[in-house]
């Protein structure tokens, strides 16, 4: 074993691990059979996402072309991060941000704006964009009805030109194919996930992690990482489907760099996670080792 291993196995591996189990005790978070998922409390987002859906689909469907399906989905991100170097503290952050993706299917289930022409498969969606982290209904079904707005108008164009292209096969089994399929709606609200971390504690440990590689003569630099982030997905969609669900994802994450004797470069990078299913099921820390 080197001696990085043999440093990071020897010192710091039983604190952390002892700092994990601490951090994380399984007990709090199991909850019932493993599978059987929690039901949660509808967030207002759904309630602002299926407004808007109703009324956007009742304008867009009524258009040239009409828009048959639209779905929303929004991903609500929390994230905490630690960092030190060296014995000294990098950066201390927290931040909150929302994306919304729109998908606008114009035409018919059979031929739609997505249909393939010729060789070319036609665009379907964008990358989406940042909406308020507000639950504000308003603000947040305004937010929608923009991308919305431009998603239809995007989708619309394709249609209009798969329709007047004399690619467009209908003669082949790929053409009679349809260009969408029509699924049952399904509906599962589970709980939302978030977390609450004072960072402070966790100050102290990355600048105690740190220190300990900076006392080692084979150590030249060190950097440790913890976050932690929690998600919410949300959708809906004009066939029916709603769906909640949230997860809780904590990582410490350590880079160690020395130098061997002939002065070749060596690294080690090292990282614990852990998954909470808001469901009320909770996995075990996992542990995983990378080398350079």
């Amino acid at each position: 074993m080197h001696k990085l291993n043999r440093f990071f196995a020897a010192l710091l591996l039983p604190a952390i691990v002892m700092a994990l189990a601490a951090t994380f005790h399984p007990a709090a978070t199991v909850a019932g059979p493993p599978d059987t998922p929690a039901v949660g409390k509808p967030s207002p987002l759904i309630a602002a996402m299926q407004t808007e859906l109703d009324r956007s689909f009742k304008v867009l469907g009524g258009q040239e072309p009409p828009a048959y399906f639209i779905g929303y989905t929004i991903t609500n991100t929390q994230r905490a991060e630690v960092s030190g170097s060296n014995g000294a503290l990098l950066s201390s952050s927290e931040a909150r941000n929302r994306w919304l993706q729109v998908s606008v299917r114009t035409g018919t289930y059979t031929l739609d704006n997505t249909h393939k022409v010729g060789e070319r498969q036609m665009p379907s969606g964008g990358p989406g964009t940042a909406i308020p982290v507000d639950n504000d209904e308003e603000i947040v079904r305004r937010a929608i009805w923009l991308e919305t707005d431009d998603q239809y108008r995007a989708a619309a164009e394709s249609l209009i030109k798969i329709r007047s292209s004399k690619e467009v096969k209908a003669d082949t089994l790929e053409g009679r194919a349809p260009d969408f399929s029509h699924e049952q709606p399904h509906k599962s609200i589970e709980p939302e996930a978030s977390f609450t971390l004072d960072r402070k504690p966790w100050e102290e440990k990355v600048r105690a992690y740190t220190k300990a590689f900076r006392e080692s003569p084979d150590i030249l630099n060190s950097i440790v990482t913890f976050s932690a982030l929690a998600q919410n997905a949300y959708l809906v969609n004009t066939e029916g489907t709603q769906l909640q669900h949230g997860q809780t994802r904590y990582r410490l994450e350590l880079f160690i760099q020395g130098k061997a004797t002939d002065g070749m470069n060596i690294e080690r990078y090292y990282n614990f996670d852990w998954v909470r299913e808001e469901s009320g099921r909770a996995d075990p820390a996992g542990f995983s080792e990378h080398c350079g």
